[in-house]
């Protein structure tokens, strides 16, 4: 062997073992320092993911909250620009935080919004993908199935119910009863002078000009409360609207103007909190409670009412005897036989709407929440 090539491996191999060695007798601090430093970097990745997230939820309240809205006497509602954000927002929330599925709940209802039911149905199949057996996608996707025509897999997605949630059963029926039954009835826009006993009428709110004044919408509902007040002089009122305009609100307003034409204050209750139709029926749920009401008449406009009666009759499922029905008298805002037949539009805001009051928050991702 030679000598020069031998010395050679030798020192070679001596390297060799001197990293090894050095690997192997590494000093437990050492040890302790990789291991603090691997768990700093993974609290840091933590840390920084969430506050990614945070501040996409941040963006997309700015939108959801922005004061642009468009708005009909049947339907006022945020501008389809600012929902895109909103999705946007909480799609790529969803993509760092992929086990979050309040993110892709919010998100559908961002599409729904924008009247992309096909999208919205397609987030609620991929909450299913991780969680199989969630009973709000499982609602969400007999629903909106249903909506879209689809009876098969609206009927599909009911069974699965009844596998993993039978107690949502009933009220998906219930649901799909109110809707059928405000779609079957015609609307009409006379006062009758005949109801059933223990009657109350609630009027729905609009929402007031910026200087605290009320809208044309909003008066015309009055006026048209006045005369279902005068035909039935026995029947307790309820006015609800909550939303602030220059230090006023729907309902105190509504209740000053009845009693200036004339109707007695004591029969009238201001409900001053609700901000939504769905909030709407649900706090005068609570206020004909408390008159023992069996029966209610609901005013507000044609292009609203049926929403409005259908929320209110599912909000009356929690307290109100099981007997207890609704009618409605329209405020005319648009030819009655022009909304004999709901719009896609309308039936919608009936579906998204009724949803929301049997519990199905649409946006539940904080600091964005909103039933």
């Amino acid at each position: 062997m030679d000598r020069t090539s031998a010395l050679t491996r030798a020192v070679a191999l001596a390297a060799v073992g001197s990293i090894v060695l050095a690997g192997c007798t590494a000093t437990p601090s050492s040890e302790s320092a990789r291991s603090s430093s691997a768990a700093t970097s993974s609290s840091s990745d933590a840390r920084g993911v969430a506050g990614r997230v945070a501040a996409l939820l941040a963006e997309a309240k700015a939108a959801f909250d922005s004061p642009t809205r468009t708005s009909t006497a049947g339907n006022t509602d945020k501008t389809v620009d600012n929902m895109a954000v909103v999705e946007q927002k909480l799609l790529e929330a969803s993509a760092l935080a992929p086990y979050r599925a309040d993110l892709l709940f919010s998100a559908a209802s961002a599409r729904i919004a924008q009247k992309n039911v096909p999208g919205a149905l397609e987030l609620y199949r991929k909450v299913l993908s991780f969680a199989p057996d969630d009973d709000d996608a499982h609602t969400y996707l007999a629903v909106w199935n249903r909506f879209v025509g689809d009876a098969a897999g609206s009927a599909a997605e009911v069974d699965q119910l009844r596998r993993i949630a039978p107690d949502r059963v009933p009220e998906v029926e219930a649901l799909f009863a109110a809707v059928d039954g405000a779609v079957r009835t015609p609307l009409t826009d006379l006062a009758s002078a005949t109801a059933p006993p223990n009657t109350g009428i609630v009027v729905l709110g609009y929402a007031l000009k910026k200087d605290g004044t009320m809208d044309a919408p909003l008066v015309q509902r009055l006026e048209k409360t006045l005369e279902v007040a005068r035909a039935l002089p026995a029947a307790p009122i309820v006015v609800t609207g909550g939303v602030e305009q220059a230090g006023n609100t729907e309902g105190a307003l509504m209740k000053a103007w009845l009693v200036e034409h004339g109707v007695d204050g004591a029969r009238i209750t201001d409900e001053n909190f609700a901000r939504t139709t769905v909030e709407n029926a649900l706090y005068s749920s609570y206020a004909l409670a408390t008159k023992r009401v069996d029966h209610a008449v609901l005013v507000s406009s044609a292009s609203h009412v049926r929403r409005g009666t259908v929320d209110l009759i599912l909000a009356a499922r929690e307290n109100l005897p099981a007997t207890f029905t609704v009618s409605s008298v329209a405020a005319v805002d648009k030819p009655l036989a022009d909304l004999a037949t709901p719009s896609a539009d309308e039936l919608r805001s009936i579906y998204r709407d009724a949803l929301s009051t049997i519990g199905l928050w649409s946006y539940r991702s904080a600091p964005m929440l909103q039933r």
